[in-house]
């Protein structure tokens, strides 16, 4: 016992000095570029570790002035630090040479270095991004990862393109699903693409299962940007202007060349076309016009862009606030009648209440007002040359005028149908406007209760509302003798979404385990979604109004306002509870595993199906860090991956499982109702399992190369069931379809880099290839592509064995001496081959392409730096629905005056017709094309010259935009985008702009 007792004195001596003189160190790791999320902290010699939190801030307890702290991430030198007497360290790490080290965010909070990721995602650089001055966000996507195809749907200023990930799943919406800043948002077109620091797709089941019922269409990440802690305050001053021309036109009859075809026509005819006008005489050939529809109606157009941001931090906290506007004319203009007008306000704010408290905040508001033109660029392509822009007495022609008869010069012209004069809209007169106010704001608050565990609670708003306005005016006292619509309408359409979200999460990283090479985390969440539609309401007068002018347009203006007619909304309410849990392994960076499982319970579903589970696992294999190929020379890092998962698209509209009624109806005059539709209890999501194989390889320090090949089977589509005509009931949404994707995606990039001259260059290729699978119990094909009058029949068909949407028709197999389309008799049924039957109908193109690539080339000298991106596609079709047959005398392509063409008759007599009006592959055209998208050359000022300026940066540019395409389609753009089962089908494409552009960035 005496020789116990000075050891058990000496014991809690060493306790209470070690206590004494222990301190506690915090800080945050950096690089040149930012804060580190994720940084590992480790005590050396001992277990006592932690990591950085999402602004890379950390904190560690009960060391001493002997400590060692060692700072290490994926991607960057480690870096050793003796503690002292230092309580702040802000280490500052280098990166290292190895390119498949950068870290992207995966959603809910976390971000994973390339290295250790076993699942496919692809990110879309911060330098890719800064260099490419688009109009929205969506198309900074473009041909820059493999498997993403995004399709402008329209060249009209302010149009959304469709996105794409990895194929069309399924016929009800295909749509990808988008977080900014950790929350959903409908769609981009509320985004400055000057705010955004990064986009991540998530692109295979393993990486969006975490999204449950809204992941299997993929999923879009961005990340704007926010202020950095002890930091300077920043302004960055930025904008562009330019000018837009029309790019290509197609190569259409002029006025001699019409003439000579109609004349012919007419002859063949045997000198009469029913009632219509005969031939030409050489004196009214001399009287006529030569009109160039497409010069007549274009004209250089403007857009502009510009934005200024103020960002920086101190010690404990950060902000940034940033505004911008945008507008882009349309070439097809006047008076500002076609035009997108964007403006952006955002801002955001951090502050570390406590050390282990932090509040974020995040706010932005947005205008946007997108007026178009209505029609005439339809018209374009199939109204004759010999048709004027203006009559004699100055007033804008009228070529569809029924009473009298069109005339110029005396010289009498044929009704063109429903054809209307584009001028006529184009001057103002007719219209529509669509104005959007969005606002969207989130708090979040993060604590750290212990140095593993990270607590996360956030709230996001989202809300949108719109207002759809229509115009056209009662024309006939303005042009009295061209009889341009005799009553006018005015309509306003009103629609609101919001949507609000609580999410709560929990992260546990498993720090004890780093220094034994095991590297684990953990995510719990629970996440409450409610959102509320309203659309479909309108009011519409059909009346006289006392203005022309769209602008001055109202309902008070009308003759008589008692006519208006309103239509009342349709408000449909959604909720989503869901449960997610995500684990993250790897052991010493060599071998990875992520699993995730989520569950969904949503008001959209039927009473039978009102939760799902949504379950991913994922695996990787870093042979790299092995010894057989540790001390390779070339080989920096190659890993092998497989991942495999189940998520949903919850593609149903509101209460589509309850029974639908009627309450506007009367038995012997008592009000009532009426059973219109059947209850579906067994109504749920659309289901996707996907798998996926992928190799990743850096080489030589410069070279990376990905790899994957992937199968995603899509089941329980959403479709309309048979119900019979009897029944007096309308159909009801089943589950009941199915579509499969399988594809290969390849992806290889270099980059050189040295003080003088560096230079890179990327390329991706994306093969996809669709297959339906199943359309219900009889296997009905769905119909799509209905143009209404000009061709009687739908143009798609989707069916089982053949992808989505695919063009469905007849097979031309030659002409008759009279040059008459000639159709294959595919059913054996020895009709007239000029005269098909639906029978003879077969499968002849489809718009989906087989292959989609994006080469980007970069390079920088001196000052000089340049870049150029090419887009391009291969194996889709299109159909050219752009002549009007339903008119006689509409215009045709040059073409048609060399031999091989149909005939030279402007359009048979009812009952005698030469083919044209029917769908059949003379009219798909191969749209494969190659598009020089954009070229930027820049020049920045010295860095010595500019410092004594007192800026950062000062640098300006040209760019070049959609300024060649290499096609074999005649028509204004083969990039023709549509609907689901619509698409690719050319009625009059609002051509893609080659604008030239002159920019500046400041940074001060």
């Amino acid at each position: 016992m005496k020789n116990a007792l000075p050891k058990i004195l000496l014991g809690v001596f060493i306790f209470i000095t070690s206590n004494m003189f222990s301190q506690n160190v915090s800080g945050t790791v950096t690089t040149n570029t930012g804060p580190i999320v994720g940084a590992s902290v480790v005590v050396k010699g001992t277990n006592k570790s932690t990591q950085t939190d999402f602004d890379g801030n950390y904190s560690i307890n009960g060391i001493d002035s002997n400590s060692i702290l060692v700072f290490s991430y994926i991607g960057f030198k480690q870096k050793e630090i003796l503690v002292g007497n230092q309580s702040k360290i802000n280490p500052i790490l280098e990166e290292s040479i190895e390119t498949l080290q950068d870290v992207v965010i995966i959603g809910y909070g976390q971000s994973q270095s390339k290295r250790t990721l076993s699942s496919a995602i692809s990110s879309v650089s911060s330098k890719h991004i800064e260099s490419l001055p688009v109009s929205r966000v969506e198309n900074l996507l473009q041909g820059a990862a493999a498997g993403v195809v995004v399709q402008q749907n329209s060249g009209a200023p302010g149009a959304e393109s469709t996105i794409r990930i990895r194929g069309v799943g399924s016929a009800q919406n295909s749509d990808p699903l988008y977080i900014v800043d950790g929350f959903p948002v409908p769609n981009l077109q509320h985004l400055n693409p000057s705010d955004i620091k990064e986009l991540v797709v998530l692109k295979d089941a393993a990486s969006t299962a975490v999204y449950g019922s809204r992941g299997s269409n993929g999923v879009i990440l961005v990340k704007t940007k926010m202020g950095r802690k002890n930091s300077k305050t920043l302004i960055a001053i930025n904008g562009y202007s330019g000018v837009q021309y029309m790019g290509f036109k197609p190569n259409l009859m002029n006025a001699s060349e019409y003439i000579n075809y109609y004349n012919q026509g007419v002859a063949e005819a045997g000198g009469s076309l029913n009632g219509n006008r005969g031939a030409f005489s050489e004196a009214e050939r001399n009287s006529l016009a030569n009109t160039d529809w497409y010069n007549a109606v274009s004209k250089p157009a403007t857009i502009s862009s510009s934005d200024v941001s103020l960002s920086g931090g101190g010690e404990k906290f950060t902000f940034s606030l940033s505004g911008g506007m945008f507008d882009q004319d349309g070439i097809f203009s006047r008076d500002g009648k076609s035009n997108y007008n964007r403006k952006n306000l955002s801002a955001s704010f951090n502050v570390d209440v406590r050390d282990n408290l932090q509040i974020s905040a995040t706010a932005s508001v947005a205008k946007m007002v997108n007026y178009q033109m209505v029609g005439g660029v339809g018209d374009l392509n199939s109204l004759p040359s010999i048709y004027p822009t203006y009559a004699e007495n100055g007033e804008v022609f009228n070529p569809g005028r029924q009473n009298p008869k069109p005339s110029f010069n005396g010289v009498p012209l044929n009704v063109m149908g429903a054809m209307t004069n584009p001028l006529w809209a184009l001057n103002g007169f007719q219209g529509n406007e669509s104005i959007n106010d969005v606002i969207n704001y989130g708090i979040a608050a993060d604590w750290k209760p212990i140095s593993d565990l990270n607590v996360r609670v956030s709230y996001n708003y989202y809300k949108n509302n719109g207002l759809y306005r229509a115009f056209t005016p009662s024309l006939g006292a303005i042009y009295p003798t061209q009889n341009f619509f005799l009553v006018g309408s005015y309509t306003e359409s009103p629609s609101g979404f919001v949507n609000n979200q609580v999410t709560s999460t929990a992260t546990y990283t498993f720090s004890k385990l780093a220094p034994k090479g095991h590297n684990l985390d953990v995510l719990l969440g629970y996440e409450v979604v409610e959102g509320k539609y309203n659309y479909g309401g309108n009011i519409t007068n059909v009346d006289d109004f006392l203005t022309y002018n769209f602008d001055d347009a109202n309902f008070a203006l009308a003759s008589n306002p008692l006519k208006a007619v309103f239509t009342p909304s349709k408000i449909t309410e959604r909720g989503l509870v869901s449960y997610i849990s995500r684990l993250k392994y790897n052991f010493k960076e060599k071998y990875l595993a992520t699993a995730s499982i989520r569950n969904d319970r949503s008001s959209t579903f039927g009473s039978n199906f009102k939760s799902g589970y949504f379950p991913s696992f994922s695996l990787g294999w870093v042979l790299s860090n092995e010894n057989f190929l540790k001390e390779s020379k070339f080989i920096n890092v190659l890993k092998l991956r497989s991942s495999w998962g189940i998520s949903g698209t919850d593609a149903t509209q509101g209460y589509a499982y309850l029974s639908t009624i009627n309450s506007n109806v009367n038995y012997a005059g008592v009000p009532g109702l009426t059973l219109t539709g059947l209850a579906n209890p067994d109504l749920k999501w659309e289901e996707l399992a996907q798998f996926n194989v992928g190799l990743d390889l850096t080489a030589f320090n410069n070279l990376d190369i990905s790899v994957d090949y992937y199968k995603k089977m899509t089941t329980d589509v959403l479709l309309l069931a048979n119900t019979p005509a009897s029944s007096g009931l309308n159909p009801s949404l089943v589950n009941v379809g199915g579509v499969d994707n399988s594809g290969l995606e390849f992806a290889i990039s270099y980059k050189k880099v040295s003080e003088k001259f560096s230079w890179n260059a990327s390329f991706n290729l994306g093969y996809n290839e669709n297959k339906v699978t199943g359309l219900g119990n009889n296997g009905q094909p769905l119909e799509g592509g209905f143009t209404g009058a000009l061709f009687s029949d739908p143009i798609t068909l989707t069916a089982i064995g053949k992808p989505i949407g695919s063009f469905y028709g007849y097979q031309v197999e030659g002409m008759d001496a009279n040059k008459n389309l000639l159709f294959k008799d595919l059913d054996g049924s020895g009709n007239d081959r000029r005269n098909p039957n639906p029978g003879d109908k077969t499968f002849i193109g489809k718009p989906l392409p087989d292959f989609n690539a994006g080469l980007n080339l970069g390079a920088s000298f001196s000052g000089f730096d340049f870049s150029a991106f090419f887009f391009g596609a291969s194996g889709n079709d299109v159909f050219d629905a752009t002549i009007a047959y339903t008119a006689i005398g509409s215009n045709r392509p040059a073409s048609y005056l060399q031999d091989g063409a149909p005939r030279n008759l402007v359009v048979a007599a009812p009952g005698d017709s030469n083919g044209e009006n029917l769908v059949s592959d003379f009219h798909v055209k191969d749209a494969s094309f190659i598009k020089l998208k954009n070229v930027v050359i820049g020049y920045s000022l010295p860095k010595n010259f500019v410092s004594k300026l007192n800026a950062d940066k000062i640098r300006f540019y040209i760019s070049g935009q959609n300024l060649f395409t290499l096609t074999k389609y005649q028509g204004v753009d083969p990039e023709v985008g549509g609907s689901i089962l619509s698409s690719g089908i050319d009625t009059g494409f609002y051509p893609q702009s080659r604008s030239y552009l002159l920019g500046f960035q400041f940074n001060f």
